[in-house]
């Protein structure tokens, strides 16, 4: 049958591309694969240390199968961004994520919203740095993309929406609504113009009003970009350990490493600047199980990143580097899982729903955990052994403990941000019941994170001040010297800070120390002793940027100040510390500042508040004023309002404001006097409890017309009403009639009011359950004065953690830039 408006042709082709990726990476896999099973693949190198050449055959059957994957995995992304651009409804992913008033600049957003989306990024990102491999990885090409293969064939069947023997592998993102199981064999799927003739499909649900933020065009897929670079590494360390390289896989996995550093770490810090403009709860990181879910591969992947340093000069830590890259690519399928499950439902505000795809996810971490283990255990005895033990001046010393601290950061935060999937395993009610009880997740998750994450974050700071001074195999005393400068500085210029800024908890006062002291350490060392020049001073900006990151963070939540405090009790969900009521044209005290709510203008989606800052003059009245602010609330219909904040940025501290209650009524609303708006549903001789002092009864349903499309039997017109009667608890009653029609498809609800006790209804329709109708109650509201609630806070020292990003990511940047330039040539004699 050929449906009216439909796009089926396009949903073929996406399906099309789907299986074309699929059957690309199989293809990948197998025939880059096949160099493997040569005996002389896997024996290591040659007689005179060469690594073996792969069976060029085989190279160029899987470079063909490669190209046909990146070109299945193109095409589904065309196809599925141009039904997202054309609005094509009957996508079922489409309908799902995106809408007609959908502002162009969030069009991308809607295309990884979804957990389909996301893994077509995902897959993408992969594909593109796959080609860097085919192109540069030379005597390293089929091993790891033997790996990239396997990788990209279990990812890209996360997204082929087959059932096979009644099991169901994957999720489409090319499904049409009427093909959905639960909407199979129903009436409205055998109707040819079903498009236009059903209303539902002249719009989609929308997307996520969270999402409608500029971060999040830019930071999902920079995360993702950095979670496929762990592939990397990995793909380098399976492919040296099986061909019995087990050393020789660091040299050109270091600069990937060190990309992935960099844009993993960006990533997560852009999910950070999105929470502090977005989610309004106050800050930048809220430990948040999807947020760390994300932080703990990237820093496992710092670990081996500078544990690759040690096997590139020492030969030895083979076995603890090739841990740490393995763990990090793991890692990014654990959050994976952890994310797209539904495990984390309950406990986080950016994890997915469960599309059915938990037995995929288990698989695809069961594979490569199981298979990373036993390579490991295979070949461990084979793993070259250091004939002396490092010296404890030494660089590879501390870089070993270093990573081992960074580890047990990683351990604490895994930890409980799994305590969800433990009590699935191994709770009360779980897969093994061990536990007598469900283990409970932390109740203030700052303090129970803070209590091991300040304690590394001091040695982490340490390290970075420290060890860059210290040289391989051992360290002389005079050269140590070269610290003290920076040492004396911080321990006097960290103690006035830590003083000036009055820090009541002693570990915070220690890490701001060891911050400065690893600012100014390596500061000193990229100015004095490597002289200030770009290509040597990745490593000593990356530390720099990083340092800044964490005296930023440890300033400007350490120190949040809330300065909207009401003088008297509010209500139980907005405490008086933290909330201030604003009356309309009236000007309260805000210290320092006083503040005037003027108005509100509705903007598109957008309600916004303007409200005015003055300062305070010398007689505690308002002074002139300072600068406005617009805090705003996103009206979404389907999915809820949410509140976005305002703030005003200053160089040394940012004033962040959010409305934490509004009266969000139209105006119209507003000047008809209705308030307490109220739904309930009701059937024939129900009765509802309204507004708790009134009793509503439905006495009848009265149909007072229908008639009907004799070609079609479908209903043409209807007119009916509710007969209802509203009575209070001191006796007074009143009854009344509330229309209700249809006109084809569309639907008029109508309104009516018992004028003597001050209640109108509105008959909104046919509920789901049989027999029973959709009812809308408001009250006459009093006359008050309008106000909102505002929260505001000052956030002290702010830009030292922006700072601090873009110092990292240029530091990182010139790392990556100087492991691929190689060593610098010696001059000519």
């Amino acid at each position: 049958m050929n449906f009216i408006g439909e796009h089926s042709l396009w949903a073929l082709a996406g399906r099309f591309f789907t299986y074309l990726a699929f059957t690309g990476a199989l293809g990948t896999a197998i025939f880059y694969g096949l160099n493997w099973l040569r005996p002389e693949a896997c024996s290591g190198p040659d007689e005179l240390g060469r690594p073996r050449p792969a069976h060029e055959p085989f190279l160029r059957a899987g470079r063909g199968a490669f190209a046909l994957h990146s070109i299945g995995v193109v095409g589904i992304l065309t196809v599925l961004l141009t039904a997202i651009l054309s609005h094509w409804f009957e996508f079922d992913y489409v309908w799902r994520h995106s809408s007609r008033d959908l502002p162009l600049e969030y069009v991308f957003s809607a295309l990884w919203e979804g957990q389909e989306g996301s893994f077509i990024i995902w897959i993408f990102w992969h594909a593109v740095l796959g080609w860097f491999l085919v192109r540069g990885a030379k005597t390293w090409e089929h091993g790891t993309m033997t790996v990239v293969g396997l990788v990209q064939l279990v990812l890209t069947s996360m997204i082929l929406g087959i059932y096979v023997f009644g099991i169901k592998i994957g999720s489409s993102p090319f499904v049409l609504i009427r093909e959905l199981p639960e909407n199979l064999g129903l009436p409205w799927t055998t109707i040819k113009d079903y498009m236009i003739r059903i209303p539902a499909f002249r719009d989609g649900q929308g997307l996520n009003p969270l999402l409608q933020n500029y971060w999040m065009v830019i930071h999902p897929p920079t995360l993702f970009l950095g979670f496929a670079a762990t592939l990397l590494p990995f793909a380098y360390a399976v492919a040296g350990w099986i061909e019995r390289r087990p050393l020789e896989w660091v040299t050109p996995a270091l600069p990937w490493a060190y990309f992935g550093v960099g844009v993993l770490g960006t990533g997560i810090l852009m999910g950070g600047a999105w929470a502090y403009e977005a989610l309004s709860f106050g800050g930048f990181w809220a430990w948040d199980p999807v947020e760390n879910a994300s932080l703990v591969p990237w820093i496992t992947l710092v670990a081996a990143a500078h544990l690759m340093f040690i096997v590139k000069k020492k030969k030895t830590s083979g076995g603890l580097t090739a841990i740490m890259a393995m763990l990090s690519f793991l890692l990014v399928l654990y959050s994976t899982f952890l994310t797209r499950s539904g495990v984390l439902g309950d406990s986080s505000v950016h994890s997915f729903v469960d599309l059915g795809l938990n037995g995929q996810l288990m698989l695809l971490l069961g594979l490569f955990s199981v298979g990373s283990l036993i390579l490991l255990l295979v070949r461990w005895r084979s793993l070259p052994r250091s004939s002396a033990d490092e010296a404890f001046s030494s660089r590879e010393f501390w870089l070993v403990i270093g990573s081992l601290v960074l580890l047990i950061s990683a351990v604490q935060i895994s930890f409980s941000t799994s305590i969800p999937v433990l009590n699935k395993l191994i709770g009360p009610e779980g897969l093994v019941p061990i536990l007598g009880e469900a283990m409970a997740p932390p109740t203030d998750v700052f303090r129970h994170y803070h209590s091991i994450q300040i304690p590394v974050a001091i040695v982490v700071s340490l390290f970075m001040a420290m060890v860059p001074f210290l040289r391989w195999d051992s360290t002389p005393n005079a050269l140590l010297k070269r610290i003290l400068p920076s040492l004396i500085a911080s321990l006097v210029l960290g103690g006035l800070a830590a003083w000036g800024l009055k820090f009541d908890q002693p570990m915070y006062s220690v890490l701001l120390i060891t911050g400065v002291f690893a600012a100014l350490s390596n500061l000193d060392l990229w100015l004095r002793y490597q002289g200030g020049g770009w290509r040597s001073g990745g490593q000593a900006l990356g530390h720099l940027g990083f340092a800044f990151i964490l005296l930023g963070a440890l300033i400007s939540n350490g120190k949040k100040v809330a300065i909207s405090q009401n003088p008297v009790f509010l209500h139980k969900d907005f405490p008086a510390n933290e909330n201030i009521l604003i009356p309309l044209g009236d000007t309260v005290s805000m210290h320092p500042y006083w503040v005037e709510w003027t108005g509100e203008r509705v903007e598109g989606h957008f309600q916004l508040f303007d409200v005015n800052f003055y300062g305070t003059a010398e007689d505690q009245s308002p002074g002139k004023k300072l600068f406005s602010l617009a805090p705003y609330i996103q009206m979404n219909p389907r999915m809820g309002n949410v509140r976005e904040p305002s703030t005003k940025h200053y160089w040394d501290r940012d004033v962040y404001t959010y409305v934490s209650f509004a009266d969000m009524r139209s105006p119209e609303e507003k000047a008809s006097g209705w308030s307490e708006e109220m739904d309930a549903t009701m059937g024939r001789g129900e009765e509802v409890f309204v507004f708790e002092e009134y009793m509503m009864r439905c006495d009848s349903i009265i149909v007072k017309s229908a008639q009907m499309i004799e070609e079609t039997g479908d209903l043409a017109t209807l007119d009916m009403a509710a007969k209802l009667t509203l009575k209070h608890m001191d006796g007074r009653k009143e009854t009344i009639e509330v229309p209700y029609g249809v006109r084809g498809n569309e639907a008029t609800p109508g309104e009516a009011e018992f004028v003597n006790l001050g209640v109108k209804v509105r008959f909104d329709g046919v509920s789901d359950e049989p027999g029973r109708f959709k009812m809308k109650f408001w009250r006459k509201a009093p006359e008050e004065q309008e106000f909102i609630l505002l929260q505001a806070f000052i956030f002290p020292y702010i830009n030292v953690l922006w700072l601090g990003v873009v110092l990292m990511a240029v530091g990182t940047s010139l790392a990556v830039a100087k492991r691929i330039a190689g060593p610098k040539p010696s001059p000519k004699p």
